[in-house]
This record gives C-alpha cells, structure tokens and sequence, in this order.
C-alpha cells in the first residue's frame, strides 16, 4: 500500500495541478468501494498531497468486487456534481490499480464507462487476471495496460504511464474539440423590403446567439441578381460585434427587370466562399452551410451547380423570401427547404453537429465482415489525418455494429501493416467510435500491397472473428492517398480470390489505375476518388450507400432451366501470358455456368476447346451427358501457355457446331463464350463473321490486356462483349451472358411495360441520354408486337409529359426512335404525381391489358419532393409490379416505397452503372410463371365440328405454350395427345417423345377428324394411356393430369361424373378449360368440383394467352403435397402489429394450413406466439383435426409489446421434443411471421435449430430486414417478404411451394487420422509407414464421394462432401479442410503432408470433431470416419452435433481391430465386421456401412444390399500419360569452390623501367615492437573511427 501512495504521490507532483487545469480525485475499494476525494474536492497539488498522505487500507471481508468499483466511479465521480467537465469537453480518464481477481463481472460496467468517453487503464499487479484486466482498460492493451510483477514496480511504471496518460489527454482533447461552422448568406438582391428587413433582423439575433466570431461561428455574406457581389467574405470580421455592424450595414442593390440567375451565383459561391484564402476551414474539419434567400424562381439551372457545392460537403439552405418551394427544392439538401426567411430557425442546425446514425441504406444490411485498410503515411499530415478519422467514424456510425451483425475491424498502414482493431475486438458501436477518434498516425511510407497481404492473412481469419465459413460477406475499403511504393496487383488479386469484396477510395494524388487494380468487379462500382480530403465528406453517403447495398444484394443464383435444348462451346484462351491461378479461376467460371443448365444429350450440351497457338478439343458436346464427368473433365485440363492465335481458334469452331447438328438431328440455339486475356496475333473478324453466318451467337470476355475492338470484332455487337481486370472477376460475370442465353427464349412472352423517366434539371443532358440508352437496352429481347409485348413511356419532373401510350408503336424501331426524339423536360421531382397519372395508362380504356402482366419501371436520380407510398400501393392494388431504378441521390427508402419490396429496387452510384444493371433487369422482366419439372400431362382435345381451323390453331397455340413451360423429358414431363369429337383419336403416347421440340413437332397442325361432342366417351377412353406400358409413371409418384379442352357441352353429359371420377380413382387430375359455348356445371363435374381446376374464356383469341393463368394450377398440382411433417408456426403479436394486422396474420395462416393434410398419421401443426416473452398456445401433439386447430389460431390473443425474436427462437425448440409430440421419423420445420427487427440477437439461437435439421422459414412483413430474415432460415429460398399485410396472400402459393419440397439429401463425412507412431525423422508424411493406407485411402475417398441408389432422391448420385482433419494430443489443429467436393489435389496434400509429430484419437481429437460438425457442417447426414493404429482411450458425445455415424478403420500394426468398434455408432447390417485398412474391396466395405444416409434422408430403416459379387479381372495396363507441364526455371546453384590454380604461365616481356620516386623524409627510428601485417594488434592498430548513418523518420 506504501508503495501505491508513493506512485500516487510522484504522479501528482509531475501533473499541472488547478481547478481550470487537471483534477484528480481517488476511490478505494476491496468488496466495497470507498470514496476517498472528489474530482473537485482539491484544486491544488498541496492539498491533494495531503489527502494522499491521510488514506488508510480499506482491506475487506470477502474479496475484490472490481466492476463494483467501476460502476461506483461511473455513477459517482465522472458526474458535474462530482467535478466532471465532460460538458467543457474535458478529457475523462480513469487508472484502475488491482493485484487479484475480481469475483464479480467487470465487462459490462467497464463498457459502460468507456462508452461514457471515460478513457481507461488498466494496471495489474503480481495474480491480476489478465483477460479481466483486458476487458476493463481500452483498446489497444499495449497502450492502456500495464502489468507488474509487484507494487515496487509501479515507481518504474511512472515515466511511462505519465507519458501515455499524456497522450490520450492530447488526442482525446483533438476529438472533444467543438467543431464549429462557417455560414455563409447568399440573398435574392430583388427581395421585397419587407421580407429583407425581416431577413436582416434575423441574422443579428442569429449572430448574437451562436456568439459568432473569427475563432468560433465564421459567417459571410453576398447578394445575387444577374451578378453577385459579396458584401464581405468569412475571415473579413474578427468579433460579433463587427459581424452585427456589418449586417446593419448591409443594403440590397436591385437590378430591375431584371430574373435573377442563382445558377450563376452558385457557381461563384462554389469557386469564391468557402475556400482557405476566403476563411473557410474545412480542412480544419468545420461544417459548412451556404443559406440562399430567394426572393423569386431562378432563370438559369441550379440543380448541377448545387450538387457541386453539396459535394464539395456544404449543405445547402434555402429560404423563401417569394420563390416557389418548388423551385427551392431544386437545390437544398434534403430537409433544409423552408417558407421564410427567418435564419433563426437555423440556429439549432449550426449549432449541433448532426449526430451520425445508422442509415435507411444500411438499416437492412446487419450481417457482415467490413475491414478499413488505411493509410497513414507521411504525405497525408496531421491535419488531414483527422479529416481520414472523421470520414471514418462517419461511415462506421451507418452500421449496425454487433457481434452478430456488422464487425469492423482496421489496419492502419506506412511501410509497416498495424492491426488497429480486429474484427473482434469491439462488441459494439460506440467504443469502436470512441476509438476511431483517438486513431494514432504515424507517418512513412506507402506499402499498400502489403497491407493488404496482411490484412488477408492476420484479419480475414477465424481467430480474429471472420465469420466467412458462416458464409457472412467479407469485405475491405482501402483508403489511401498516393501511389503504393509496392506492388498491389498480386496482393489484391490474393484477397479478392479469399472471397473479400474491395473497395478502393483514392483521395488527391491517388493513382487511379492502382485503385481499379485493387477494387473487385464491377470497378464503377467499387472505385470511390475525390480531389481532395474535405470532400470525403460529401463522399461518405454514397460509399456507405454503395457497400450497404451491396451487402443487402445477396447472389442472384440465376437458374435457366427454361432453356430446353441449347449447344454451347467454350473456347479458352491457354496462351503463356495466363498464370497457373488465372487458368483455375477459368476452370471454376466454365463450371460454375454449366451447372446452371439443364445438362443432357437432349438439353443443353456443352463442350470445351482451348488455345494457344493451335485450337485443342478437349471434349465435345456429345460428352454433356454427365454433369459430374464435365467437371472432372475441365479440372483435369492442362495448361500448356503459347501465344495468343484466336482467330485461327475461331476458324476451328465452324466444324464443331456443323457436327454438333449432325449428332443431334436438328438445329438448336448454338453459342460460342470465347475467353481470352490478349490482343489475337491474326485477324478474327473473318473467322467470327463466318460463324454468325452459320447462325453461332457468340460471347466475347476480355481479361487484363484483351483488346476491346478486337473482343467487338469476335461477338459482333458490343452488348455481348464482357472486360474485367483480372481472372478473379470472372465469378462476377456469370450471370449477364447466363441471362442473354436464357431471355433467348422469353421472346413469346406477353406483358405491358410502361417507364416513367425522371426527366428533372439535375440529370445532365449527358446523363439524360444514357438513361434513354438503358431503356432501349431493357426493350431489345421482348416480342414487341401487337399481339405480345406493348411498352408506354413517361416524363416526369414537377410537370408531366406522355411521350407515347401502350398502344401507339408496335414495333421496335417505333419505339427506339420515340426514345430517342424524347426531350427533357428539366424542372423539379414529384414522383408521387407522377405514379398518380400514370396508373391510369395500365387500364382496358388508354391501352392496358389487366389480364396479363403489367410493369411499370420507375427511374428517378433524385429524392422526391412528394408523398409517394399512398400512390405507389394504389398502382400495386391493381396489379402492377412496380420496378424502382435509384441513380446518384435517390432515397432508397422512398424506392421500397415505389416498389412495395426491396427485390425490386435497384440502386447506382451513377448513369454510367446503368449499363450493369441491364441483364438484372431483363431476367426480373421473365414471367414469374413456374416451370413444370416432373409431370405425365396428356391433352384431350375437342375437335367438333363447331371448331373451324382457326379456332383449332388457337387450341395448338395453348398446347405449345404449356409444352414451352415444362422441362420435358424421359426423366421430366412427359406428353402424351387424344383428340376426339364422335370418337377417341390417339395421337401419341407418354413415352413417344423425350424432348420439347418433338413434342411440339408432333403436335397436329392440322384439326383432326370432326363430329359431335362425345366428352364421357373420350374420358373413358384416355384412362388406358396413363398406364406403364403406355409411359405412364404413377409406379414412382408422378404427378398424372389430363387437361380436357372443350367449346361445348358434352353430348352425353350424363357419364361425365362417372368418368372422370374413375380418372381420380387412379390418381389422375383432371383439368378442364372452357371456350366460348362450353358448359361451365360441366367443366366443374370433370374437375370433381375443384374449382381451381376449371378455366374458361369466352373467345379462342383469349385461349392463346390462358396458359398464363393455368400455369400456377399446373405447378401446384404437380408438386408434392404436404401429407407429412411436423409444422410450428411462430407468430409476432408486439406492438409494431395492431389488431387487424395480427387478424391478417392469423387468417393467412390458416390458409397454409390448409394447404396440408392433417392427420395423426399425416401433418402435426403446432403454435407459438411472441413479444417480449414466447407464448405457448398449442403443441404439436394437441390436434389432429384441421378444423380444431384452424380455430384454435384464429382465436389466439393479440397483446402487443417488443420484438424478442431471439428469445422466441431459443423456447421454440422446446415444440420439436418428442415429448411435445414431435416426431422422428417427419421433416420438421418452423414457419415465423414477423414484422419487425429483433431487439436481441437471433443468430445463435436459429443456428441451433437447423443443426437439430429443423427447416426454419422466415416471412417478413413491411420493415423488418432481410439480413436478420437470412440469419434465421439459412438460406434466401426460404425466406419471403412484402411491403404490408394487405398483400400477404400473394406470397401463399410461393411459401407452400417451397414447405412442401422434399429437402434435399446433403451427406458431410469428416474423416480423421490416429498415427501415433512417428519417428520425427526429417521429410516425414502423413502416410510415412502405412503402404497400406497410402494405397486404400484413394478406393475409400471414390467410393465413398458419391451414393448411387438412394431410394428418395432419384437416378442422380448424391456428392458427399468430404473434409479432413488432423490434430495433436490437446486436439489442436495440424491440418483441416473445408466440406467440400472430392478433390484429386486434396487427397494428394493429405496423403504427402509433412507430418513429425503423432496424431490421436482420444477425448481432444472427437471434441475437436463435434466443433466441426457443429460449426461448419449443415448437412442432413454426417459421418465421422477415424483412420486407428492404436487402441482408442475415450469417447465423447459426437451425437451432440447432430453426427449420425462414427466408424473406425484399423491400420497396419493395430493388434484388436474388433476392440475399436467399442466407440462406434451408426453402422449398418454388418457392424460385427471390424474395419481394416487391407481388407478386401474396403472402399466398398465402408460405402455400405453409411446406411444412415437412407435412414437420415428418406425414413428407410433397412436396406438390403446384397452380396458380394466375385472379383473381376485385371484391366488391361493403362495408356502411358501425357509428358507434364515444363517445369519453372530452378534457383541458381551455389557457388562451387575454388579450382585449383593452374599451371606457371610463360615468362613474359621485361617491363619499362619506371620513373624515378621522389626523394623521402628523414625520421626518427620507431622503438616500438614490430607488428606482423596480418596480426590481431596490426589489425587493431589500423581501425578507423566509423561515423554511424544518422536515422530519419
């Protein structure tokens, strides 16, 4: 204690002690604090000298209550009654001083007062608990911890501590500094006096209360007319007094008839106010605001001149003294319009900094990993450093920053990489914001390459947070001012090929091409640069708004199962300019997209050819019969490096696709997706041409150095050409040639689209064009014609202007030229009047069609100056799907609002990113009908003689187009077609065709045999066909429907019941469609009284467009009905909902039960309600009945409160107990309906429940985020969302649809090694010593990488995913990998890894094992497999994680194979038979041992294998293989030694005689001893004095 009084003592003395200086006060505590002297109890150093002296040890009872104390200090020290002057902005600091471990928590309080600004330090003395201590102090521990071995040390702490107290003052004092404001007045010179005498009286009182002043509020003014003079500039006054003087002064110099040009003026304020010379001080971090009083609407533009100020930082003011509000509008900031000039009102504004807070923009994007890289080299300075900090906290302030949210971490940069802040680090907002304030800078160099290396490797990692095995969004913003003095391109490649999004913003002296080298793709879109540190500013929104949105933006995983039958070749570049990673990168794109298609000899087939010198084929399209073989095919492809000879490539393409048409006996879609990365050394315009002409629709990517006119050249139109930077990007591109091939075939598709085009002053006529640009671009794969697609346009601005209705063009040139002709109409932005008018366009009298779908694309650059969600949900109402298109400024809030869903809004930093958004647009456009995948459909057709041959084309329209939404195939939907009239007429069976095109072929093009109406006959007669032998397929559950198409009444009505009911005896559906005549009672008895199985239009016209409406029926039909299944639905009833909403909820609820069928033996419901506590109403073992517990959720209670979605998660988990009446045997799933964010954490709880395999569905009504959504299903296709309850039936079908799909079949087997026996000799392996297992492990790893023959799955093997993992004897990690895929590469790594210490199976290694499972595997199978050559120690609870099998296989030198089954579970039939290594066929062997994968996927709890068959024999020796890849040049050798000297030379010519020396000195003998040359005290005897190199920073 002595010792602490003496440190107390000389850290006061060296302190500048006084009431307006620093103040000390000091707390004791032990179990309880104690207050020993106030911060304002002494305001000298004497007196609290003395008071130290006085101090006793308080001692204790029962311990160290440490967060007690620091609470204490919280509520009782840091206040203004106590002597704080936080209020004065003075540093708060606080040195807590303890030798042991606190017994109660001490995190929270600390937090508590660090998040108070309190800045903390942390001494520990001898035992203090070092990770205690750590939560207590501020971060970094380095700087605000200190930890002694004894109190005696404490005196040699102090030099140090003062030094650090010190400065934390200084930079704490930096961030608390009032950041005031220059105000500058730009007044209407023709203002009414009236209004200026008001104007003037204002400004004084104005002045007078912020207490205006050079070193405080700096305030200007000028006037404006057709000229503008200042009167005088901000730094022209020194006090208030002069300022008020001034303004009285101030007098108004009218030019008569004279408009006022404000754009003018504001050009000048742009160039003249605010700058350094003129006293403004943004680069000292002031706010700026420019306040126009206007007294009339301005004669010139003002939008763009504005928007130059405001992004230079400065808000912008207006105030009317006489102009419209519209015309104010045009150029203020949002929310600083006002209807007077009275400048008071302003007060509060200047006054207080705005505080940043999360965004709208950001609201939704709550879950992801963001790193701030960012330079802190010399040439930046001080001052701007702390403009770098501001912009930072700006930024970070827009997330919502949570363990489970959003993590921020930072690296700081010069020569040397510093992490600041770890992703882990801050578990909350606002100390991270504490912390960015006090950001040290330290000046240097420039290596942004290696920090981002650094980053990579010591950020983006697990340990320090990342979360990207939870698949959370990665993601980095560099920072920087000036050019790298390393390499950035290699190192920006590394991070984004790690999956990490970068964005670059390049600030004054920034090279531009290092930052596009550096930002991912698309690089207008990641790629941020300001002239200058006081626009980073301006800059933060559209940052924050860029990554926010770009986090919302989940994948689009697009999908083109539409596309029937297609032919596709790559072409590959394999020149030498390609690295070994950029031509894996090319692998993994080329597989990523063909597992996008329905791939099949029959489908679509893909082939590949690469180049260099000379075109190689490396499989043809004939090989597309096998995705799996496809791949493995483009992974093993070689890459060989030659030039770059595309066009002889080109040349080589013409007789692949010729005989790509032989081999499938007719012409299909043909495309060709060329890759390259270079300027071609021949011509490819000839070779390209060639091949357009043979009807090949060709793809050009360009890489790195491509060049652009050539890439041109090869596709022929520059839509179909693609560049990136890098090979990396190639993943961000899929998508846009994807969507080309598939919206080929939506060309028959019918629709109203209508734009409503922002044509407001603040977009630029250049703008203005690409806008017009876009439109055309989204119109150019529609059918525009009379009978398919309409399209309308237009513009709005305060007025509106109709450029042409839906009817007025019915072509497409037409209407290319309309857009072009489009003048713009350059007033202000009311989007709201704008929706109004328009939605009368989309109705039968102007031109619409309400009966098929109608668009409307909203594209706005600005916010709107009107309400716009009332006439945005009318347009909705009336079933119009809205698309809302933000560029630049526009308000994403306002957008949702337009589009009544954040699936529908699209948002750009720019026009020129409007080109980006093209494909995205196109492929939203698609028919939202569903594609019919498996289904026997059987058209019977009428074919009476009230048909003419025209209506029967009708009728073969309706057929073609159902044909068209259905993938057909042998193992798809099949076809099959009756006609009939007085009798049946067979014209082709379920089993005659196999693909689309012959099915549509055979469709009769002519009508059939006329007579009357015998419609029983014809249903009795088409029953036979839905048999086996006539391709019927109700053996295996396929959906079986017979669509009747009629246009009378049936001859004989009366066997109708009889027939059809006999069709849904054999488990048939029977649809009818009605037409013209057709009996309506009739169509419903076919239909067995269902309804929404009978269609029916009054003219065969109206037939050609029916398939639009029976395309739902046919998809709900055809899918699998909900007759089994556990189903707990969790409903919100908080305060966010009222009555009628909890009413709507309630109500569609029970619409999906409806949709299931309950039963004891069937669907068990179960329902939960929840706010702030979960709510039981009913277990799932509590009705069997449809009607009971439809009541029963129509009658649960509404009581309001918050949103504890987390908590509701974590009880709800209780429902799927076996006691509860959940069951074992049943998929199980949980249904939430809420409307609004958790107020606590829902991640943890959700992940719980998917491990246990329950399927989690989310549905989200109005603001409740997606991200939160996504964190509770796991995946975007079980996650649903609408703007608002009155829609909520819409999304109905869609969620049962997804419910009722059978889960998919997902296996992950872990497998592990125990080699205990190592001899630690150099160059050791994992396979060192085991022949056997070097030998057997490839067999197990084949066998076991795909499962044939699962009963619920289909033809199609199931692929495992595999992982591998190896640990020591404390179950630390040696080795692992990831689930995935079998890998030939990760079988070799494994097999040859560098192993000198022995690996265990015991408690540590099976711990290590359930993690794993738990953490990253989400498979419904999963299987642990333990490779053993030793006896096992312990088992654990693998079961815990959800694994269903362990197994062991014993290897060479194990003594008791049968004794390593003791911890074995989950085998099959022949358990009893212990697993080895040498065993006969042992890949087989543990193949049948996973019988789990039946019983966990499809309920089959035996399964009979049968025996072994006998072995074959030996295959011929295999070919021998290619020679390898040339290998790199080697290291040079190190030097040999010397030679030997060689022999004598011959004697050479005498030399010339030199010329005499000079004479020499006489000097006096040395009589010191003789220093051999050589000798150690020769050597010291020469030594010189060396200057050491003078250090600089």
């Amino acid at each position: 204690f002595q010792e602490v009084r003496s440190f107390l003592r000389n850290f006061i003395k060296a302190l500048d002690i006084g009431p307006n200086k620093v103040r000390i006060g000091l707390a004791q505590y032990s179990d309880e604090p104690q207050q020993e002297f106030l911060l304002k109890d002494h305001s000298d150093r004497k007196s609290l000298l003395a008071a130290v002296e006085k101090i006793k040890l308080l001692g204790g009872l029962t311990g160290t209550e440490t967060g007690k104390a620091i609470d204490f200090l919280q509520k009782q020290y840091f206040t203004k009654e106590a002597g704080s002057r936080v209020d004065q902005r003075v540093p708060q600091i606080a040195i807590v001083i303890t030798d042991g471990e606190s017994s109660d928590e001490v995190k929270e309080p600390a937090q508590k007062l660090r998040q108070d600004g309190v800045i903390v330090f942390g001494i520990g003395v001898g035992e203090a608990n070092q990770k205690q201590l750590e939560s207590i102090a501020n971060w970094p521990p380095d700087r605000f911890l200190q930890s002694l071995d004894s109190y005696q040390a404490l005196q040699e702490l102090m030099e140090e501590l003062l030094e650090t107290v010190c400065v934390a003052v200084v930079a704490q004092k930096e961030a608390l500094a009032e950041r005031y404001a220059d105000i500058f007045f730009l007044v209407d010179s023709g203002i009414v006096q009236g209004q200026f005498t008001l104007f003037k009286s204002e400004l004084q009182k104005l002045i007078n209360q912020i207490n205006a002043g050079a070193s405080t509020y700096r305030v200007g003014v000028a006037q404006y007319g057709q000229d503008t003079r200042v009167e005088f500039l901000l730094n022209a006054h020194q006090t208030k007094q002069q300022l008020i003087s001034a303004v009285r002064g101030f007098r108004l110099r009218p030019q008569p008839n004279q408009l006022p040009q404000l754009g003018r003026a504001l050009q000048n304020a742009n160039t003249r106010f605010f700058t350094r010379q003129a006293g403004g001080r943004a680069h000292l971090g002031a706010r700026q605001f420019l306040v126009v009083v206007s007294g009339r609407d301005s004669d010139d533009p003002v939008s763009k001149d504005a928007q130059r100020i405001k992004s230079a930082g400065v808000t912008v003011v207006g105030m009317s003294a006489g102009a419209s509000m519209d015309a104010l509008q045009r150029f203020v900031s949002s929310g600083y319009a006002f209807d007077s000039p009275r400048v008071l009102i302003l007060k509060d504004s200047i006054l207080t900094e705005k505080k940043d807070d999360i965004t709208e923009d950001c609201r939704g994007a709550n879950i992801a990993d963001i790193v701030f890289i960012v330079d802190e080299s010399g040439s930046i300075g001080t001052e701007n450093f702390k403009l770098v900090r501001t912009f930072l906290h700006s930024i970070v302030s827009s997330l919502d920053v949570r363990p489970n949210k959003v993590q921020v971490g930072i690296v700081s940069y010069n020569e040397e990489s510093t992490a600041r802040v770890y992703l882990n680090t801050f578990d909350n907002r606002e100390e991270i914001l504490q912390f960015i304030k006090i950001l040290p800078y330290s000046e240097g160099g420039t290596n942004t390459g290696a920090a981002l290396n650094f980053t990579r490797d010591n950020i983006f990692i697990e340990e320090r947070g990342s979360r990207k095995s939870k698949g959370v969004q990665q993601v980095a913003v560099v920072i920087t001012d000036g050019e790298s003095q390393d390499r950035v391109h290699e190192a920006a490649i590394s991070l984004r090929r790690a999956d990490v999004t970068v964005y670059s913003v390049g600030i004054e002296n920034a090279n531009m091409e290092e930052l596009r080298d550096m930002a991912s793709h698309p690089i207008d879109r990641h790629v941020f640069n300001v002239n200058s540190f006081t626009e980073l500013k301006a800059l933060k929104h559209s940052l924050q708004k860029v990554i926010c949105e770009n986090i919302i933006d989940q994948a689009v995983k697009v999908t083109c199962v539409k596309k029937d039958e297609a032919d596709i070749f790559f072409l590959m570049d394999d020149s030498g300019s390609i690295g070994n990673q950029d031509f894996k990168d090319m692998q993994n794109f080329i597989i990523n997209f063909f597992r996008t298609f329905n791939i099949g000899p029959n489908h679509v087939r893909v082939g590949l050819v690469k180049y260099a010198d000379d075109p190689t084929l490396q499989f043809d399209l004939t090989a597309s019969s096998n995705v799996d073989n496809m791949e493995t095919s483009v992974k093993t492809i070689r890459h060989e490096g030659g030039g770059t000879e595309t066009g002889k490539a080109l040349k080589s393409m013409g007789p692949h696709f010729r005989r790509a048409m032989q081999t499938r006996g007719h012409k299909v879609p043909e495309y060709l997706i060329v890759i390259t990365d270079g300027e071609s050394t021949d011509d490819v315009t000839a070779p390209a041409e060639e091949l357009r002409q043979q009807g090949v629709i060709i793809f050009a990517i360009g890489v790195k150095e491509s060049n652009q006119a050539q890439l041109v050249d090869i596709a022929g139109d520059s839509k179909r050409t693609i560049q990136v930077n890098n090979f990396d990007a190639l993943k961000s591109i899929k998508n846009n040639i994807i969507t080309d091939i598939c919206t080929d075939d939506c060309k028959d598709v019918q629709g109203d689209i209508f734009f409503l085009a922002d044509g407001s002053e603040s977009i630029s006529k250049d703008d203005f064009k690409k806008m017009k640009e876009f439109m055309k671009a989204v119109i150019r794969n529609p059918a525009i014609e009379q009978n398919k697609v309409h399209v309308g346009l237009m513009q709005f601005s305060t007025d509106n202007r109709l450029e042409f209705p839906l009817t007025r063009y019915y072509s497409r040139e037409e209407i290319l030229k309309a857009i072009d002709n489009m003048k713009q109409l350059d007033q202000g932005t009311l989007t709201g009047k704008a929706l109004t008018e328009v939605s009368q366009y989309f109705d039968k009298t102007n031109g619409g069609r309400p009966d098929i779908s109608q668009r409307l694309i909203v594209i706005t650059d600005g916010e709107a100056k009107d309400e716009v969600i009332g006439p945005a949900e009318a347009l909705r109402k009336k079933g119009v799907v809205v698309y809302a298109i933000g560029v630049v400024d526009a308000n994403t809030t306002q957008l949702v609002d337009i589009s009544g869903s954040t699936d529908r809004v699209y948002s750009e930093k720019n026009f020129d990113a409007l080109k980006d958004l093209e494909s995205k647009l196109i492929i939203d456009q698609q028919p939202l009908y569903c594609t019919i995948n498996k289904a026997d459909i059987i058209f019977l057709v009428d074919s009476s003689k009230s048909i003419d041959d025209t209506e029967y084309g009708s009728m073969r329209i309706f057929m073609e187009s159902i044909v068209k939404q259905t993938t057909v195939g042998k193992d798809k939907t099949r076809f099959g077609l009756i006609s009939y009239s007085d009798l049946p007429q067979h014209h082709f069976s379920l089993h005659d065709y196999d693909s689309r095109r012959k099915v549509l072929e055979a469709l009769p093009k002519q009508k059939p045999t006329e007579g009357d109406t015998h419609t029983g006959e014809a249903l009795q007669f088409s029953l036979q066909y839905f048999s086996a032998a006539n391709g019927g397929r109700k053996a295996l559950k396929v959906p079986q429907i017979l669509m009747v198409i009629t246009d009378g009444a049936a001859t004989n009505p009366y066997i109708l019941e009889e027939h059809s009911d006999a069709l849904r005896a054999n488990g048939i559906i029977v649809i009818s469609v009605g037409v013209k005549e057709a009996n309506i009672d009739q169509l419903e008895t076919m239909a067995g009284g269902d309804k929404s199985k009978v269609f029916f239009v009054d003219n065969f016209k109206a037939l050609e467009t029916l398939y639009e409406k029976i395309s739902p029926a046919l998809c709900n039909t055809t899918k699998p009905a909900c007759k089994s299944g556990d189903f707990v639905f969790l409903l919100d009833r908080s305060s966010s909902i009222d009555q009628d909403k909890h009413n709507i909820m309630k109500n569609f609820t029970t619409t999906l039960v409806d949709s299931f069928e309950v039963g004891e033996r069937f669907v068990h419901i179960g329902l939960c309600q929840f706010s702030d506590y979960p709510n039981d109403e009913f277990y799932l073992n509590k009705y069997y009945n449809k009607k009971d517990v439809n009541t029963k959720i129509l009658n649960a209670d509404y009581t309001g409160g918050d949103t504890y979605l987390g908590k509701a998660l974590d009880h709800i988990k209780n429902y799927f107990e076996e006691s509860q009446g959940s069951r074992d045997q049943v998929p199980k799933n949980l249904v939430v309906i809420t409307d609004g964010d958790s107020h606590d954490d829902v991640e943890d709880a959700a992940d719980i429940l998917r491990d246990r395999n329950i399927r989690v569905f989310t549905i989200g009504v109005g603001d409740v985020h997606d991200m939160q959504l996504l964190q509770i299903a796991g995946t975007p296709e079980r996650m649903f969302t609408v703007r608002n309850y009155d829609v909520l039936h819409s999304i109905k079908e869609r969620v049962v649809n997804v419910m009722c799909d059978q889960p998919n079949c997902t296996i992950d087997i872990a497998i592990g090694f125990d080699i205990s026996q190592r001899t630690g000799a150099l160059g050791e392996m994992l396979i060192s010593g085991h022949t056997k297992l070097q030998n057997f492990l490839p067999q197990i790893l084949n066998y076991v990488s795909s499962l044939k023959d699962l009963c619920c799955v289909g033809p199609t093997p199931v692929k495992p995913n595999i992982a591998f993992q190896v640990v020591d004897r404390d179950g630390r990690t040696l080795y692992d990998t990831n689930f995935e895929g079998y890998s030939v590469d990760v079988e070799n790594k494994v097999m040859y890894l560098p192993m000198t210490e022995p690996s265990y199976f015991n408690t540590a290694m099976l711990n290590s094992f359930k993690e794993r499972f738990k953490i990253k595997s989400k498979a419904h199978v999963k299987v642990r497999v333990a490779k053993l050559d030793s006896k096992p120690t312990i088992s654990c609870c693998l079961l815990c994680a959800g694994v269903s099998a362990l197994l062991t296989v014993a290897l060479q030198g194990v003594r008791d194979p049968a004794q390593l089954q003791m911890v074995e579970f989950g085998r099959g039939f022949g358990y009893k038979l212990p697993l080895s290594i040498g065993m006969q066929s042992v890949g087989s062997a543990i193949l049948k041992q996973i019988v789990i994968s039946d019983r966990e996927c499809c309920n089959v709890m035996c399964k009979c294998s049968g025996y072994e068959g006998i072995p074959g024999l030996w295959g011929p020796p295999g070919t021998k293989g290619e020679d390898g890849v040339k290998g790199t040049k080697g290291y040079p050798g190190r030097d040999g030694n010397h030679g030997r000297g060689g022999n004598s030379g011959l004697p050479g010519e005498p030399g010339v005689p030199g010329d005499s020396g000079y004479d020499g000195h006489r000097v006096r003998r040395h009589s010191g001893p003789y220093l051999a040359p050589g000798s150690a005290q020769h050597r010291r005897s020469c030594q010189f004095p060396v200057q050491r190199p003078r250090r600089f920073k």
